[in-house]
């Protein structure tokens, strides 16, 4: 049965006009108006392309075909807008209507055939490739979360401008509307699937997004500690259960603030949290990406990063005490004197489980905190360290003082 280029657009309309009405009711309940505008738009705009095309001879001669042309292009601008304010950035106005406005200006001066048909065509594949690309870019720059909907909407958007991309060279053989041929129904009904599967595809991304990221968010909050701002127990405990190989050259500090219980029931839990606060703040201050922070007790923490020595190690060890006791002589009116015991513990050269490296550190730390306390202890992997299997969370009380 052949295909009626009539149905098919109508029913595409009709896809896009319901697409609009779902992201307006969805929005209208928060009452971001802009927000709701921006979702709908795409949509609203590619049914009311439909409608053009379905019914060109609603306007007199080719002003039915131009009109149905330009929201066509300002659909596909409206969607990357779109993108933009779900990614919580301003919509980019003036780039918007220069390319929709050119793209219609082009179309208003060139006729049914001729040169002008011609280059209006090719500049409009070539604009919505362009917004396409510009989609693609934002997604890329300003998504800080790669979820699995972000990374198909992108791969979505590459496809599509590389596709209205290598269309523009062979725009003059082309029929329409993938070039400046006369129409003919195996063009009308290629481009109209393709357009049905975008919009549908970038429709659920468009949903998607929110929710990844959200919960994204959401798991981000159930591993960090809310004090240090680094991460929790749980997240460490997930991190040291990891199977694979630590590089070889990766340090692990233990760290534990010397005599915190006393400093809690002298000067109150304010107190102590401040302290939390200030050890999570100098490991911001003096510490490097890509570094992690475990805060795995009360006044427990590990440090992990990247390190090339023995010497790197131990000079950070040595600058992370000398920071702490620095920003919290201040805390409590001048009153509390905190300071760190710590043990280091670096990877030798070759690689080897994580607990096997926690279990060195813990061993250091130990003698750190039975040796005078504030400060730093390195065990020498010729030392034998604590077995790997016998340090857990559960056990470290056995190390405190």
């Amino acid at each position: 049965m052949t295909p009626d280029p009539p149905t098919l657009l109508g029913c595409s309309a009709v896809i896009f006009l319901l697409l609009g009405v779902h992201f307006i009711l969805s929005e209208l309940s928060s009452r971001r108006w802009s927000r709701m505008a921006w979702y709908a738009a795409p949509f609203l705009l590619g049914s009311a392309s439909g409608l053009f095309f379905i019914i060109p001879t609603m306007l007199p001669g080719l002003w039915g075909l131009r009109l149905g042309a330009l929201f066509m292009v300002m659909a596909y601008g409206a969607a990357w807008q779109a993108l933009r304010v779900m990614l919580g950035c301003q919509a980019r106005l003036v780039l918007l209507v220069s390319g929709c406005g050119l793209s219609f200006i082009l179309s208003v001066l060139a006729g049914p055939t001729g040169l002008f048909h011609v280059i209006s065509t090719a500049f409009r594949l070539a604009i919505i490739a362009a917004f396409h690309a510009l989609a693609a870019r934002d997604l890329q720059q300003k998504a800080p979360i790669r979820t699995p909907a972000r990374r198909s909407l992108l791969r979505l958007l590459h496809f599509y401008a590389a596709l209205h991309l290598l269309l523009v060279p062979f725009v003059f053989w082309l029929p329409a509307p993938l070039g400046a041929a006369p129409a003919t129904i195996w063009a009308v009904t290629t481009y109209n699937f393709l357009v049905v599967i975008e919009v549908a595809l970038f429709a659920l991304a468009m949903i998607a997004i929110p929710w990844e990221q959200l919960a994204f968010r959401q798991q981000e909050l159930i591993l960090q500690d809310p004090l240090s701002g680094g991460s929790n127990r749980r997240a460490f405990q997930a991190w040291l259960e990891n199977d694979g190989k630590i590089c070889a050259h990766e340090a692990l500090l233990m760290v534990d603030i010397d005599h915190f219980k006393s400093i809690n029931d002298a000067h109150g839990h304010a107190v102590g949290d401040q302290i939390i606060i200030a050890m999570g703040r100098v490991c911001t201050d003096i510490l490097y990406p890509p570094t992690v922070l475990f805060r795995i007790g009360g006044d427990e923490f590990v440090v992990v990063f990247q390190c090339g020595s023995l010497d790197e190690m131990l000079a950070t060890a040595h600058r992370l005490r000398k920071a702490f006791s620095t920003e919290t002589r201040l805390i409590g009116g001048g009153a509390v004197t905190a300071t760190l015991s710590i043990g280091a513990a670096l990877c030798p050269g070759r690689g080897i489980p994580r607990t096997e490296l926690l279990a060195q550190a813990d061993n250091a730390l130990y003698i750190a905190k039975q040796s005078g306390r504030n400060r730093v202890v390195h065990a020498p992997w010729d030392e034998t360290p604590v077995p790997a299997q016998h340090i857990s969370l559960a056990d470290r009380t056995a190390h405190q003082a």
